[in-house]
């Protein structure tokens, strides 16, 4: 074993539904990038969830300061109007590839799909026109605090962390320990659907805490979203709690 054998390393910067929207620690994308240069292995960044403006900067690791030699990038890239997804590489990656190919020699039946296409730029066009990014990366910071204060009063909520408009609430037994709920109580899906049944999308996470226990809940409003839109958010998701952890407690 060595570096020889080693192609890429792949990571989120910001965990998503398999940890529950947990940020890469400071420093950390730029000491995996040193490690990957000084071994010429290629840096792969899952932006899927937590890119395309979701943490107020258009590429999530613009906030570390890091470029991956390849990106991946899709949900927030078209609004949700239409699915669309894409691989972003930078010139060192593609020069071989088209040296040799021409072109990448992959692709799916609906590859450059037109309608799909048009509906990102589009999307891009209104993001970048009504600086979408400046208010995610302003207001994210008010809204997850206003999160976080409503839901103290809850011993159950754990954690509440976050960048941008992708948000983590985490749910344990207490507090102290950290000591998650038993997965047989199915805790935030029971949050998810008391949410939506009021009016509320949110985004329920299981397994969080050793791959069978461990209960969190992403909220991930529009960039658009206004004040009061967010402020019903943290009222509803703060009522489905209330409902779900009284039905614990009962």
């Amino acid at each position: 074993m060595g570096p020889q054998s080693v192609a890429a390393f792949v990571f989120e910067p910001i965990v998503g539904a398999a940890g529950g929207v947990v940020p890469a620690p400071d420093g950390y994308a730029q000491a995996i990038q040193a490690v990957c240069r000084k071994y010429d292995v290629l840096m792969i960044a899952d932006e899927v969830m937590c890119g395309s403006g979701r943490s107020g900067t258009w590429r999530a690791l613009e906030h570390d300061g890091v470029v991956p030699d390849i990106m991946c990038i899709a949900k927030g890239l078209a609004g949700g109007y239409i699915p669309l997804g894409a691989a972003l590489v930078t010139a060192r990656v593609a020069a071989p590839i088209h040296a040799e190919h021409g072109a990448f020699m992959t692709g799916h039946t609906f590859t450059g799909h037109t309608a799909a296409c048009a509906a990102g730029l589009a999307v891009q066009h209104i993001v970048q026109r009504d600086r979408l990014l400046d208010r995610v990366r302003t207001v994210g910071a008010t809204f997850q605090e206003t999160i976080r204060r409503t839901l103290s009063r809850f011993d159950e909520v754990g954690d509440v962390r976050g960048r941008g408009f992708l948000i983590g609430i985490e749910l344990v037994r207490d507090r102290r320990t950290r000591l998650p709920f038993s997965p047989d109580r199915a805790l935030s899906f029971d949050i998810g659907a008391r949410a939506f049944a009021d009016g509320l999308i949110c985004y329920p996470c299981s397994g969080n805490a050793d791959g069978t226990a461990g209960d969190t809940i992403i909220i991930a409003p529009p960039y658009n979203a206004s004040d009061g839109e967010l402020e019903e958010i943290v009222v509803k998701l703060a009522g489905a709690v209330d409902a779900a952890l009284g039905a614990c407690r009962t």
